[in-house]
């Protein structure tokens, strides 16, 4: 006791004297678990970046086949895939025989192997592999004779599961018949009738 204290501020300055065991492990474990929280929110951040990412490509991918329908109107028709989808799966080469000259033909047929390219992520490659785009993207457009619309729509693997789109394409492709793996963005386009 230090010359001057009573005995009952010495021990007072005894009991607030430090820190016990307990109390720094309380401590520890308080900021390990606000360490794993904030662990958690950095991935669910980083998968949603990869999400937007992902959509704002998509409808990237899906304005560039508009323009190119509506750049080519001589050959619309050709523009129609009849089921098929390219991109992701898809081996071979579009082609089309009917529907405009065959100058305009050749530009359809070079637009939508194009955009099956861009699909597989052709626009980014390392070590020979494309590693660009979207993750196993498909492409589909369908042409409404009745309404005379075509459907332009991009689809492809979400990294967490959700509700699945209404679109069709790439039904059986994500996961089966739950679909809950798929994204898509789709676009309605009514091109301009040309009378000949």
């Amino acid at each position: 006791m230090r010359p001057g204290m009573t005995k009952s501020v010495a021990s007072k300055l005894r009991r607030i004297g430090g820190f016990s065991l307990i109390e720094v492990l309380i401590t520890l474990l308080v900021f390990s678990v606000g360490l794993l929280g904030y662990a958690s929110l950095q991935n669910r951040a980083q998968k949603a970046q990869l999400e937007v990412y992902q959509r704002i490509y998509a409808l990237n991918l899906v304005d560039y086949m508009v323009d190119q329908i509506r750049s080519i109107p001589a050959a619309q028709g050709c523009f129609g895939l009849s089921g098929n989808e390219v991109g992701t799966g898809f081996s071979g080469s579009y082609s089309c025989s009917s529907y405009g000259t065959a100058e305009t033909q050749a530009q359809v047929v070079d637009a939508v192997n194009e955009w099956s390219d861009l699909l597989k992520g052709s626009n980014e490659v390392a070590d020979s592999k494309n590693v660009g785009g979207l993750l196993n993207a498909r492409g589909c457009i369908v042409y409404d004779d009745v309404n005379e619309t075509y459907t332009v729509s991009v689809v492809w693997q979400g990294l967490v599961e959700t509700v699945a789109p209404a679109s069709n394409c790439g039904e059986a492709s994500y996961g089966g018949s739950s679909s809950k793996l798929r994204r898509a963005v789709s676009y309605v386009l009514r091109p301009p009738v040309l009378d000949s």
